[in-house]
């Protein structure tokens, strides 16, 4: 018979691993594949230490020009960051691991008259990984999304090293018209801190941008910026930061068609 020293001890130690699993949000490790778009948004500054020492941020590629984001992931204080304080990684599910990871930097920033988005426009194009898809769409109460994201997994510790995922359903909260409001369905199960940021995935394609920062992990309600809300400022955005490369191609073939025509004079 097992003494009561043994027995108490054991109940304790059930107690004590009860705790600590409550306060876990409970994602699972996202396939490597699945989200080229995620961007790990960091401070330039605290890179230096160390690879993911500066991350406090997510984003998403909108295109191969721009980022998309939540407005308090450019604020400092009451106005905008300056784009080199910004360094954005992609292609890697690893906060901490460089490699296999595309490194880029911001020209420009521009977020919405309300804050609650942000477009980075970058310095040069990301070709060779896969932008989101916008989504425009109203999304039904009760419709299953993802969530994808690098923050942390209880409210004192650290953004995880590896991209999660989670589940979640749309519910309606009293939301307003601007904005998205989801649920896990599960105590303890969803956003926590260093999650602002993160895209709200929908039928594959991005339906909205977590805004705000979590004060406890895995609340019950959480509330995304609705891109089909802010569907028009965007894609006006995306077009604004793309327009640059447009202008230098445009020009780039019409010298090139002028050269071949005086060419052909010539050779008459």
């Amino acid at each position: 018979m097992k003494s009561a020293v043994t027995i108490t001890l054991a109940l304790l130690i059930a107690s004590s691993s009860s705790s600590v699993i409550s306060r876990i949000v409970g994602g699972t490790n996202a396939p490597t594949e699945s989200y080229p778009y995620m961007v790990s948004i960091r401070l330039t500054s605290l890179e230096t230490t160390g690879f993911g020492d500066g991350f406090y941020c997510q984003g998403v590629l909108v295109s191969p020009k721009a980022i998309l984001t939540s407005g308090e992931c450019v604020l400092n204080g009451s106005g905008l960051r300056f784009p080199e304080e910004l360094s954005l990684v992609l292609g890697t599910t690893s906060r901490v691991n460089a490699s296999g990871a595309t490194g880029v930097q911001a020209e420009r920033i521009w977020i919405t008259q309300d804050g609650h988005l942000a477009i980075l426009k970058l310095v040069q194009e990301v070709l060779d990984l896969r932008a989101v898809i916008l989504n425009e769409f109203q999304q039904d109460v009760g419709k299953q999304c993802i969530l994808t994201g690098w923050g942390a997994n209880s409210t004192e510790d650290k953004p995880v090293d590896r991209l999660q995922e989670v589940y979640v359903r749309i519910v309606d909260e009293k939301c307003s018209d601007s904005m998205i409001c989801t649920s896990t369905g599960k105590e303890n199960v969803g956003v926590c801190s260093w999650d602002t940021g993160m895209p709200l995935l929908c039928d594959g394609s991005l339906s909205g941008v977590l805004f705000g920062k979590p004060d406890k992990c895995g609340i019950e309600v959480a509330t995304f910026v609705s891109v089909r809300t802010h569907w028009e400022w965007i894609r006006s955005q995306i077009a604004a930061a793309n327009d640059a490369n447009y202008r230098v191609l445009t020009t780039s073939m019409l010298i090139l068609c002028y050269l071949m025509a005086v060419e052909l004079n010539i050779t008459k």
